[in-house]
């Protein structure tokens, strides 16, 4: 399937400028007990990337981290959503903020910092501007929920990944 089957031509022009030469192709499949369908796009890992970064387009917006060499095993790790709540319903705002968000995570270089404290699994996901890391989103899980997260070593560990598109454009 092609991607204009899911997503407004406008999205597809600013994805194909932020990130020439990747590749585009949809992952669609059905959601757990729904009849709506899931629509991402998986993009690469950068060269010497600990994670990689995966595009959320339906049911709603969404940017993902997963950790390279999970070999699809699925964990919990960082993701931001983009819920039309947050934008008052307007989908110009939304898919505006969807855009500058993701441009920021692949033009720059970028870490996310997962920290198990007590209670809670925590991860921040930060980009490198001018030798300063600036927040971009975090999310927490229950620890003795039922999520899967990567193991680490210690109370703190931080991944990182080279920016995956050249300059600011």
């Amino acid at each position: 399937m092609e991607l204009k089957s899911f997503v407004d031509r406008p999205i597809i022009a600013e994805l194909q400028l932020m990130l020439p030469g990747v590749e585009m192709e949809p992952i669609v499949s059905p959601l757990p007990g729904s009849s709506e369908l899931s629509v991402r796009i998986d993009l690469p890992a950068s060269l010497g990337a600990e994670f990689s970064y995966k595009l959320g387009l339906q049911p709603e917006r969404q940017i993902h981290a997963a950790v390279v060499g999970a070999n699809g095993v699925q964990q919990y790790f960082w993701y931001m959503p983009f819920e039309d709540a947050g934008f008052k319903g307007s989908s110009e705002k939304l898919d505006k903020a969807f855009l500058e968000t993701l441009k920021l995570l692949v033009s720059h270089e970028t870490r996310i910092v997962q920290e198990t404290g007590l209670l809670f699994h925590s991860f921040r996901c930060e980009y490198n501007a001018n030798g300063r890391w600036n927040r971009v989103y975090s999310v927490s899980c229950l620890r003795f929920g039922c999520f899967k997260t990567p193991l680490i070593a210690g109370r703190k560990h931080a991944y990182h990944s080279p920016a995956l598109a050249s300059g600011n454009r």
